[in-house]
């Protein structure tokens, strides 16, 4: 894999855990923000929201230093101890390797699903974008009373269309209200007002430009649970927050009663705008209508900032948790893969007596190694080593990074280890190796 496929798929990886913690904090939550005001659970929300794709992010691109050091595969050489004057190509062995969580492959497979996954959604939301343009060069201007009915101190765009079922509102910079065609006949004074209302509360509160900014951020993760479930709780207390200002218009009562009646006016809700508001999005009538017509006992002032403070407080400590837990699947060890490639010398005494050429092929290694005669103390220490009379050097025939140390086999067979001790200076531990065997040195010239 390339760094840029490595990073989307921690991004993807850590967004899978972190996203869900978030969600499942704001879900233990949501009883206890239920009885704040409308306007507040829809800033909790999009706050966490917000929360949920930023963390993950964070945590991908600026990963401390620490994570990954301690993540070390140790060889476990297994042989005979005490032998000497053994070639290193006789020595045999296998030690247990760390298998990955996810394979190289089948990461590249998640990356590419997930770019599909993003492309649909982005041509998705492109064409919606084109319908909301296509709504309103289509729509006309309605009567000038009616533009004056929209609530106090408003005088707001209204337009009428033959494309749509249900009211909706579109534009950012210079929004407008559209009403269906075929609702005008049904449409009384009450509930021409109530539609007003709403959708004039959404435009005093740029819902719409709040509304796209959620759908863009949100579309890397949107394949995500947690986020989906963010984002319905965003659309339902939008909605609550605009009744509760058409409510305070129309009167509580009043107003419910016309939300029924709208509601049987309008059975078939589609939802091809995905970027214009309706007076039914949320899908949380059934709500809507009880907050309406029930007595609430909203939380008192005190209550609601120690609400909002332990809020915080959990939110920040899994926000900590987060990045403790951070995973870095692979571009930790892209990087550190990086600096194994070179040329190297197996050291003994100050003088080279093995040259090993590492490159890097796709997510493992080729390259060479030059044959050597070595003997041991009885200590596991390197008594002579020299370089063979065969001095045609053996192929690597795989070279696989387990977390920050290589795993080299030679074409015969022959398997070692090279763990970094820094940019220059390495450990070399054939396996099978005698169990007192201390690592030969190597170093790096180019």
């Amino acid at each position: 894999m390339n760094f840029a496929a490595e990073t989307l798929f921690n991004l993807l990886l850590n967004a899978l855990l972190q996203a869900g913690l978030f969600a499942i904090l704001a879900a233990a939550f949501s009883r206890l923000i239920a009885r704040l005001r409308p306007s507040r659970q829809f800033f909790f929300y999009l706050a966490v929201l917000l929360l949920s794709i930023a963390v993950p992010a964070i945590n991908t691109f600026w990963q401390s230093d620490a994570n990954g050091n301690g993540r070390q595969s140790q060889p476990q050489a297994v042989s005979d101890r005490g032998v000497k004057n053994q070639s290193f190509w006789i020595w045999r062995g296998h030690s247990s390797r760390p298998i990955p969580i996810v394979p190289s492959a089948f990461q590249n497979w998640i990356v590419g699903a997930w770019g599909i996954f993003v492309l649909y959604r982005l041509i998705r939301f492109g064409r919606a974008v084109l319908r909301v343009q296509h709504l309103r060069r289509g729509s006309s201007m309605v009567a000038a009373e009616v533009v004056m009915a929209s609530g106090p101190g408003d005088r707001i765009l209204i337009l009428e269309s033959a494309d749509i079922n249900v009211p909706i509102t579109i534009g950012a910079f210079h929004p407008a209200i559209l009403l269906p065609r075929k609702l005008w006949p049904a449409l009384g004074p009450l509930e021409l007002s109530a539609i007003l209302a709403h959708e004039s509360a959404h435009i005093r509160r740029k819902d719409f430009s709040v509304h796209i900014l959620c759908e863009l951020t949100s579309l890397p993760l949107a394949w995500h649970p947690g986020v989906r479930y963010l984002m319905s709780k965003i659309s339902e207390t939008r909605e609550l927050a605009c009744d509760e200002i058409a409510a305070a218009w129309l009167g509580k009562r009043s107003y419910a009663q016309t939300l029924l009646s709208l509601a049987s006016l309008c059975l078939d809700i589609p939802r091809r705008a995905a970027v214009a508001l309706s007076i039914f999005d949320g899908d949380n009538l059934e709500t809507r209508i009880m907050m309406l017509t029930k007595k609430n006992h909203v939380l008192s002032r005190t209550r609601a900032f120690a609400l909002a403070l332990a809020a915080i407080v959990t939110f920040s400590g899994g926000a900590v948790l987060a990045h403790a837990t951070s995973f870095e699947a692979s571009s930790r060890a892209s990087k550190t893969a990086e600096k194994f490639a070179g040329t190297w010398h197996w050291m003994f005494n100050g003088s080279s007596f093995s040259t090993m050429i590492l490159t890097r092929s796709g997510a493992g290694f080729t390259g060479s190694i030059t044959e050597s005669r070595i003997e041991l103390n009885d200590d596991g220490g390197l008594l002579h080593a020299d370089p063979s009379e065969n001095t045609a050097p053996k192929p690597i025939a795989k070279g696989k990074l387990e977390a920050s140390t290589l795993r080299i086999t030679v074409s015969d067979g022959f398997e070692f280890t090279v763990t970094l001790k820094d940019d220059t200076h390495a450990e070399i531990r054939p396996v099978g190796a005698p169990s007192n065997m201390k690592p030969i040195l190597a170093e790096k010239v180019r």
